[in-house]
C-alpha cells in the first residue's frame, strides 16, 4: 500500500522522522509514506527546533549527450512522429517544451487522462479526442517514432496493452524501469520531463508541414463527434453544455460513472483541470475528492457522478452545507449502477443486483438547505443551472434524470480488443 512506514519511537525523533517521510514520498517513483505516531507521544513536548533530515530529493536525472543525440536522430528520421504525454509531463511543467517541440516536427500531442491540459487544445498539434477512439488509434499505428513523456502506458490508455509497440520508442521518465514496463523503448532519457523535452526541442532540426498537420488533427476531431453522436447524442450534449456554461478555469472532478466517463472527451483548458477515476473500483471517490477541489481556490469546481456513487458519501452534504463550499454537485440519477448493468447485458445476462433504492436527491439536499434543481436530460435547461450554478459560489446540486451509454474508453467497447476476437 506504501513505499514505507515507520513508526516514531520517540517525540525527539518526529523532525527527522517527518523530513525522511516527504523524501521518500518525492523520491521517483512517488507515492504515499505511512508515517506512524502513537498515541502515548502526542502530549510529550517535542524540540522547538528540529532537524531537517536530509532535504528533499533533486528529480533531475543525469541524462547524456549521447542518449539526447541519439532521440534527436529519431525523431529527425521519423516521417509520423507522435508525442505521447502523461501525467509526468504536467506534473514536471512541460507543456510549453512539449508544444515546442511538437510543432518544430510536426507531431500530434496524445495526452492520457492524467496529462489532459498538457497544452492548450487550441495548439495545432493537440489531438482532440480519445485513443481510444479508432480515428485517433490511427495515429498510433501510423508512428514510426514515439516520444513518450511521463507516461508509464498503463492498461486504461493501451486497451490493456493491446496496441502494438511503436518500430521506434523514446522514452523520457525519472524511472527507467517504469518507462520501459509495458513498451521497451529504444531510448531512455531518465530524469525531468521538462529539462530534457527543452533539450530535444533545442536540437532538433525544423520539419513537417504544421497546417497540413493541424487540417488533418481538425477532420479527426470531427470524426470522432460524429461517431460519439451516433453512439449517444445525449451524452455529446453533456459535452458541449460543459463546454459552453464552464469557464476555462473549472475545475470538474469524476467520478466512476458513465457521465464521468465521457469526460475523456473534453477539451481541457488547462492542467490539472479534469481529475479522472484512474484504476479499477475507486466508485464513490469523486464527491468527497471535489469538495478538496473546491477549497484548493483553484477555480470554480464541479463535480460529476453517478447515483450509486455519490450515495457512498452522501454525508459529506453536511461537511459542504456547513462550511458553505462553493461546489456544484451533478447527480445524473439513472436508476443504479449504469455501468454495471451494461457490462452484464452485455455478457447477455438478465441485469442483478444493480438496481437501486434511492432518496429524491433534490429533496436530500434541500433537507441540508443546500439548493438543488431537477432537470430532464443535458438540454438547455441543464446547461442554464450549470452555469447558474457555477456562478453563484455556493453549493448547489442539479439532480439529471438520464441514461447514458457508455462511451467507447470503457473497457466493453474497446475496439482493439474486438480485432484481437476476430
Amino acid at each position: 500500500m506504501t513505499k514505507a512506514a515507520t513508526t516514531v519511537p520517540s517525540a525527539d525523533a518526529l523532525g527527522d522522522a517527518v523530513a525522511e517521510a516527504g523524501r521518500l514520498a518525492l523520491e521517483p517513483s512517488s507515492g504515499p509514506v505511512y508515517l506512524g505516531i502513537p498515541t502515548d507521544l502526542l502530549k510529550q513536548s517535542a524540540p522547538r527546533s528540529m532537524r531537517t533530515g536530509r532535504g528533499f530529493p533533486e528529480l533531475l536525472g543525469e541524462t547524456s549527450t549521447s542518449s539526447v543525440q541519439r532521440a534527436v536522430e529519431l525523431l529527425e528520421q521519423a516521417e509520423h512522429p507522435l508525442i505521447w504525454a502523461g501525467g509526468g509531463a504536467l506534473r514536471s511543467g512541460a507543456g510549453d517544451a512539449v508544444a515546442a517541440l511538437a510543432s518544430k516536427i510536426a507531431a500530434p500531442v496524445v495526452t492520457t487522462y492524467l496529462g489532459r491540459g498538457l497544452i492548450p487544445p487550441s495548439h495545432p498539434c493537440a489531438v482532440q479526442g480519445p485513443i481510444h477512439a479508432p480515428e485517433v488509434g490511427a495515429l498510433w499505428d501510423e508512428a514510426d517514432v514515439v516520444l513518450a513523456v511521463g507516461t508509464d502506458f498503463d492498461g486504461m490508455m493501451t486497451q490493456n496493452w493491446a496496441m502494438p509497440a511503436p518500430p521506434k520508442l523514446v522514452a523520457v521518465n525519472v524511472d527507467e524501469a517504469d518507462a520501459n514496463k509495458s513498451y521497451p523503448a529504444d531510448v531512455t532519457l531518465v530524469g525531468d520531463a521538462q529539462p530534457i523535452v527543452e533539450r530535444l526541442a533545442q536540437r532538433v532540426t525544423p520539419k513537417g508541414d504544421i497546417d497540413a498537420l493541424q487540417h488533418k488533427l481538425q477532420e479527426i476531431g470531427r470524426a470522432v463527434i460524429a461517431s460519439a453522436t451516433e453512439l449517444d447524442p445525449e451524452a455529446v450534449r453533456f459535452l458541449a453544455a460543459l463546454e459552453h456554461a464552464l469557464p476555462p478555469e473549472t475545475v470538474v472532478v469524476a467520478d466512476m460513472c458513465i457521465p464521468g466517463y465521457w469526460l475523456s472527451y473534453r477539451r481541457v483548458p488547462a492542467p490539472r483541470k479534469l481529475a479522472y477515476p484512474m484504476g479499477w473500483g475507486t466508485l464513490g471517490f469523486g464527491f468527497p475528492a471535489s469538495i478538496g477541489s473546491a477549497l484548493a481556490n483553484a477555480g470554480p469546481a464541479v463535480c460529476v457522478c453517478g447515483d450509486g456513487g455519490f450515495l457512498f458519501a452522501c454525508g459529506e452534504l453536511a461537511t459542504v452545507a456547513q462550511e458553505q463550499v462553493p461546489l456544484t454537485i451533478v447527480i445524473v440519477d439513472d436508476g443504479g449502477y449504469g455501468m454495471l448493468r451494461f457490462d452484464q447485458q452485455h455478457a447477455g445476462k438478465e441485469p442483478f443486483g444493480v438496481d437501486l433504492a434511492r432518496p429524491d436527491f433534490t429533496q436530500l439536499a434541500a433537507s441540508f438547505g443546500i439548493t438543488a434543481t431537477p432537470v430532464d436530460g443535458f438540454g438547455d435547461d441543464f446547461e442554464r443551472a450549470l452555469k447558474q450554478g457555477v456562478e453563484s459560489a455556493r453549493p448547489n446540486v442539479i439532480v439529471v434524470s438520464a441514461a447514458l451509454t457508455p462511451p467507447i474508453t470503457t473497457s466493453p467497447r474497446w475496439y482493439r480488443r474486438k480485432e484481437e476476437r476476430r
